[in-house]
């Protein structure tokens, strides 16, 4: 699957507060030991890899039960298993490789229509959903881990849960993570509080969170994935201040930097009407009324090299 397709479904994700929705179970203990809860890449454990643990997006953009009622999370249907499939095979092929083993559950993810329209209620529903990922972690740490050391990794929704999901370790767990990776989230002060939670400082520290969201203006940060930021990490030059460095994406040479003012990467396009026009085709972010200038949709396609090259790095000194 080439990033081009993949860039058509993915959508993007994080937390707010709702009305409106009926509720659905609130634990999904137990469900783990069958092999359909899983992601299946058709690789096997290798005990000479690095795991990869990585969390999807949010891919759903909206859920019902039998009868038509809104529902605030994923029912996980076949439909809803293909679009996280979409991501988890990009993730795998254009960041992680054959590099690392990769593991992934399929988890009650909050919907985009949730997020957007009916925050109190997602807001709500988040900590079920953090607490569903974290037994799906437990489950694997105790089956399938095996103590070998392992990266933490999540894109949008995703990158939100890594936070719960570092603050729930225990502290065997903690010693053997190299790095965690929160894509297009934000770390904030209060975030930073917790012993598990560091910033990354540069391109080869270990037990650091690598946090990084994307615009093309100040006016084009999504608050909701990026407000009270506290830090940034360049994932092209591996600094968290201003120095600017170029990537090219898909024959568009770029230059990006961090902006110290809102701890945001500014992106500088030669073809940055390819962005914006792409934003006004895409129904979910028109809906949500998302600035043109916001490139959430793009933390995850910009920097696969880079993040790729880093995790190989941390996780074998190469």
């Amino acid at each position: 699957m080439n990033k081009k397709l993949f860039s058509y479904w993915i959508v993007s994700l994080a937390v707010l507060s709702a009305c409106g929705f009926n509720q659905q179970k609130k634990s999904h203990e137990g469900q783990w030991h069958v092999a359909e809860a899983w992601y299946a890449d058709g690789d096997s454990l290798s005990v000479g890899k690095v795991d990869v643990f990585y969390v999807v997006s949010t891919n759903v953009a909206k859920a019902s039960d039998e009868q038509g009622n809104l529902l605030v999370r994923a029912t996980l249907n076949v439909d809803d298993r293909k679009y996280m499939d979409l991501e988890f095979a990009f993730v795998k092929r254009h960041i992680f490789h054959d590099d690392f083993n990769f593991i992934a559950p399929y988890y009650h993810q909050l919907t985009f229509e949730a997020l957007c329209d009916y925050p109190s209620k997602a807001a709500a529903a988040y900590p079920e959903v953090a607490a569903e990922v974290c037994e799906a972690f437990d489950y694997y740490m105790e089956h399938h881990n095996n103590g070998r050391p392992f990266i933490l990794a999540g894109f949008s929704q995703g990158g939100m849960i890594m936070a719960d999901l570092l603050k729930h370790l225990t502290e065997e767990q903690y010693s053997r993570l190299i790095a965690t990776y929160m894509i297009g989230y934000r770390l904030t002060a209060d975030d930073l509080r917790h012993p598990h939670i560091r910033a990354a400082q540069d391109v080869s520290d270990r037990q650091v969170v690598v946090s990084f969201n994307s615009a093309a203006s100040r006016e084009g940060v999504w608050d909701l994935v990026a407000s009270d930021a506290a830090t940034c990490m360049n994932p092209v030059n591996w600094r968290t201040d201003s120095t600017p460095a170029r990537f090219v994406y898909q024959g568009d040479t770029c230059t990006v930097c961090v902006d110290s003012l809102t701890q945001v990467l500014m992106v500088t396009s030669q073809h940055k009407e390819r962005y914006k026009k792409w934003m006004q085709g895409s129904p979910l972010y028109s809906s949500a009324h998302i600035s043109l200038d916001n490139l959430h949709h793009w933390d995850l396609l910009f920097y696969t090299d880079q993040l790729y090259h880093n995790a190989v790095k941390r996780a074998y000194n190469r």
